[in-house]
């Protein structure tokens, strides 16, 4: 075996601090709206502006695809992803039918611990909202609808779930109209207490329409129209 030598180890270090960086200002640029949907990243823009090769410059990109933030489109190049309205209306419908379904397999199998659980997230994601870090409310509220989810006994349901919780966090991101400075105070974590309240209560049918309200506001909240930067203007930061 060939023993790697130190300049050759610098060489991969220095790649790979390129590829992470460049990563992480796109992945910041995405989260932070700065991006639209559907922009294109063109290799040659951010090569010519960090004056780097392409290699780390793919790599990056290969991570932010494989998180679902970017699309890789054969022979046409790599693009923001940018759901249809239809597409985000089927994903957020799917869900809202699969977690009242888990909802209800589980009402009966939740304790006192998983109460506990779902409450400690709503404290969570109330002080996220406040402070709008959207990755912290992310978080918080994957955490509060696995929590009964998980309970409902059926892997696939539950494996269904959780890549829809995924899907349409990117959605969230991309269009949620309470991470602007603008936006109302916000109401997620109040309709969450009335869904563990309706739990607890084992009241199936006043669950279900909570849950279904929850899923309707939720989709009320999105709002494509922002405001965006140019791909070179993601790594000047003065």
């Amino acid at each position: 075996m060939r023993t790697i030598s130190y300049e050759e180890v610098i060489k991969i270090q220095k790649k790979q601090s390129i590829k992470y960086f460049i990563y992480h200002n796109l992945k910041e640029a995405i989260l932070n709206r700065q991006l639209p949907p559907g922009k294109q990243l063109v290799e040659n823009i951010i090569s010519e502006t960090l004056m780097v090769s392409r290699t780390p410059i793919r790599s990056a990109i290969e991570l932010l695809a494989g998180e679902g933030l970017v699309n890789i489109v054969p022979n046409k190049g790599a693009f923001v992803t940018n759901p249809t309205r239809d597409e985000i209306l089927q994903a957020y419908d799917l869900r809202k039918n699969l977690e009242i379904m888990a909802a209800e397999q589980s009402i009966d199998r939740l304790d006192e611990n998983d109460f506990a659980e779902m409450a400690k997230c709503i404290v969570e994601e109330k002080e996220a909202l406040h402070a709008k870090n959207i990755m912290a409310y992310l978080k918080a509220n994957q955490d509060f609808h696995m929590i009964y989810t998980k309970k409902c006994g059926n892997k696939f349901l539950i494996d269904f779930v959780e890549k829809l919780i995924n899907q349409t966090s990117i959605y969230l991101i991309l269009f949620d109209i309470f991470f602007e400075d603008s936006s109302a105070e916000p109401y997620g974590y109040k309709e969450h207490l009335d869904i563990v309240h309706l739990l607890k209560q084992k009241k199936r049918d006043e669950l279900k329409l909570c849950l279904t309200n929850h899923y309707d506001n939720a989709i009320n909240s999105l709002d494509i129209d922002k405001g965006y930067k140019d791909l070179s203007g993601i790594f000047n930061k003065g």
